[in-house]
């Protein structure tokens, strides 16, 4: 049976896998930050400060000192790890206004990888029986949720955004962009706002294929003022898309 994949309304139901969804997307980016923080010059330099502190405030014996040098690779992976995770949190306790889902239908038995397949998408519906559909088990691979933005007059606000690992990311997201963009134009949002990490190299891809374009980049404070990730936050003109939907 060839599997598919449904892009449809978020649901009430669905709360709780969005939210499970959100949470492991959120923390797949921890590992790769971690080992990036490990070697900047602010990781070196807290670690001798801490080592000095120690051996000439102190009189810990020197080699007691260079337990300092994990302790300080748990701190780093410690407060990483609870700054991630409190995102997370951050983003599944907010509560779509405007969101849809991808649902993925596949057998039961199914030992192929998701990224070996190539899987059917429809939009809102498959049309196939219910009895038919009930031979696969469902699962949700992505989420996009979209409200008005704070501080931008007349803009979109792209948030919750996460999709599966394994999934391929660009036919995923692909089909889901085109209907969000498609339903703030109806809502007459002029320009739909996101915002990725440094670490999000395959989403930065898709939405300068897409024709993001970068609004600003700045830096986000992970740990205190020492530790910080560059975001960029890209903007899209909607009146211009609309503009280009008009001509074909």
């Amino acid at each position: 049976m060839q599997p598919f994949i449904v892009v449809r309304n978020y649901r009430e139901d669905d709360e709780l896998k969005c939210q499970e969804l959100v949470r492991d997307y959120i923390m797949s980016f921890f590992k790769k930050s971690f080992y990036c923080f490990c070697f900047r010059e602010i990781t070196l330099q807290f670690i001798v400060i801490t080592w000095a502190i120690l051996f000439i405030f102190l009189g810990v014996p020197l080699t007691f000192c260079a337990l300092c040098v994990p302790g300080c690779i748990f701190f780093l992976f410690s407060g990483t790890y609870f700054s991630f995770y409190a995102k997370a949190v951050e983003l599944m306790k907010t509560k779509p206004n405007q969101a849809l889902v991808a649902e993925c239908y596949e057998p039961y038995i199914f030992r192929l990888k998701p990224n070996e397949v190539t899987y059917q998408i429809f939009m809102d519906d498959a049309p196939y029986e219910p009895s038919f559909k009930n031979k696969f088990r469902k699962k949700i691979i992505a989420t996009v949720s979209v409200k008005s933005h704070s501080s931008i007059y007349n803009a979109a606000w792209i948030y919750r955004f996460a999709v599966a690992p394994n999934y391929s990311f660009q036919k995923v997201a692909e089909p889901m962009f085109g209907l969000i963009l498609k339903n703030c134009i109806q809502l007459g949002y002029q320009t739909i706002e996101s915002t990725i990490s440094e670490w999000q190299e395959n989403e930065r891809d898709f939405y300068d294929n897409l024709g993001f374009a970068t609004r600003q980049i700045y830096h986000k404070q992970i740990i205190g003022n020492s530790l910080s990730v560059m975001k960029t936050q890209l903007t899209f003109n909607l009146r211009k898309d609309e503009a280009l939907q008009k001509q074909n």
